[in-house]
């Protein structure tokens, strides 16, 4: 009997972290959990049924009849896993290497290398009308509309109004003519494209190698990988060319003069590449 119920979308960078885990530590879909899909492009992730799982509305989400209440971090949903199996423990038991992992994990899930910066924000009028005529506005109007009826229907709710205008402020540069706002808009997108570059630079400083944090897999290279992948893809990356970073370093190199992937972070994504886990999940960028 099925136990574990895993919130997943294929579109989601952090249910990556989860589907790593579950077959790392062999865990069986259909046998140990069941996935059940949360449609971010529909913004299903902001019906009152799924906030009700997950109050900050976001993927992944883990429950269990064994849970006192469900999980809704991919860290904690990873951990989680982690202790219902044996064998090599993606936590490591070693305080030092726990740490190097923890600063890794850390920085992939700051706002200095935030994915959406890449696949939202634009430095350029013809970015910007790029991603207009793009899936990018369909789904910030998509997020924008559910969160606006749903506010409507329930307006002392205590997620939607500000979350209407958290999406708001980058949606609302797709809706309109360009104008000097749009210029603040560019200036701002170039700054944090840069940012994202030096975070970039600092993953490179913080892998261990062969790893993330060490000599075996770990919860750190759990957390790099859907995240490299998902920028990888806001990019415009081939997703079947797993190992070329070119398209990467162009996008970063328009706002970061010079950047490239270190060699450091290609040897590491070589790497974690070949592992069994890495190749279920991750057969082709996403």
């Amino acid at each position: 009997m099925t136990q574990l119920v895993v919130y997943s979308f294929v579109g989601s960078q952090w249910a990556g972290v989860v589907h790593l885990t579950l077959a790392q530590k062999g865990f069986i879909k259909g046998q140990d959990y069941e996935v059940k899909e949360v449609d971010l492009g529909q913004a299903d992730n902001f019906a009152p049924e799924y906030l009700k799982v997950n109050p900050n509305g976001t993927v992944p989400s883990l429950t269990s009849p064994s849970l006192p209440a469900p999980i809704s971090d991919s860290v904690d949903i990873l951990r989680y896993l982690d202790s219902l199996r044996g064998g090599n423990r993606l936590v490591p038991e070693n305080a030092d290497t726990r740490a190097k992992g923890q600063r890794i994990v850390d920085l992939v899930h700051s706002s200095q290398v935030d994915t959406n910066v890449i696949f939202f924000n634009a430095r350029s009028v013809d970015e910007l009308d790029a991603k207009k005529g793009n899936w990018h506005k369909q789904f910030l109007d998509a997020r924008q509309q559910r969160l606006e009826q749903e506010h409507q229907a329930d307006p002392a709710h205590p997620f939607y109004g500000p979350k209407m205008k958290e999406n708001g402020q980058v949606q609302s540069k797709y809706q309109s003519s360009i104008g000097h706002g749009d210029e603040e808009f560019f200036t701002k997108s170039h700054e944090l494209h840069r940012q994202f570059a030096a975070g970039m630079e600092t993953l490179e400083s913080l892998l261990v190698l062969p790893f993330a944090a060490g000599d075996a897999i770990s919860e750190a290279d759990f957390h790099v990988i859907p995240w490299l992948s998902h920028a990888m893809v806001a990019a415009n990356s081939d997703p079947k060319n797993i190992q070329d970073f070119s398209a990467m370093e162009k996008e970063l190199q328009k706002s970061a003069t010079g950047f490239k992937i270190g060699p450091r972070t290609r040897q590491w994504w070589a790497t974690v590449a070949k592992e069994p886990s890495f190749q279920q999940v991750f057969p082709h960028l996403h």
